[in-house]
């Protein structure tokens, strides 16, 4: 007698772990990130001019980043997420940081730069990558201002 297969025939079981649907959800949500940005800007891409990010001006946070609940919920959550990197940083330093990211991505129309790596000591390692990555998400959700 044959055994009992709940599964239809042909059904796939899903992945064992959430790594690669976190990665897919992550690149997901930059990628709306940065076509939001590029909606609200007006432009597509491929007409934003090349900018060196020596030469771009300095995007001022958002009023919300500045002082209030933006900016407390910032640096609590990259406390949490990433407390070797918050290691020996004051708030005022990781908010900084955070806004200098929101410069850079915003210069540069990338999700990360060399110089977020470098900001964190970040290498460009799959480990590190994905970590920088997963800053320049908590910048764009809290801190980066709407644009």
């Amino acid at each position: 007698m044959p055994t009992t297969n709940p599964a239809p025939p042909g059904a796939q079981h899903a992945p064992r772990g959430h790594r690669p649907i976190l990665i897919l959800l992550t690149a997901a949500a930059a990628a709306l990130s940065l076509a939001a940005c590029t909606i609200a800007h007006g432009a597509t891409p491929a007409a934003v001019p090349a900018y060196s990010t020596a030469s771009a001006a300095p995007v001022s946070p958002s009023p919300a980043a500045t002082g209030g609940d933006s900016a407390a919920t910032y640096v609590s959550s990259f406390r949490e997420e990433f407390p070797q990197l918050a290691q020996g940083k004051t708030d005022a330093q990781i908010i900084s940081d955070g806004e200098a990211d929101c410069s850079d991505m915003a210069a540069n129309w990338t999700m990360t730069t060399p110089s977020m790596a470098q900001r964190y000591g970040l290498g460009d390692s799959t480990a590190g990558q994905f970590t920088l990555h997963n800053i320049a998400l908590l910048d764009m959700f809290t801190i980066c201002p709407v644009r």
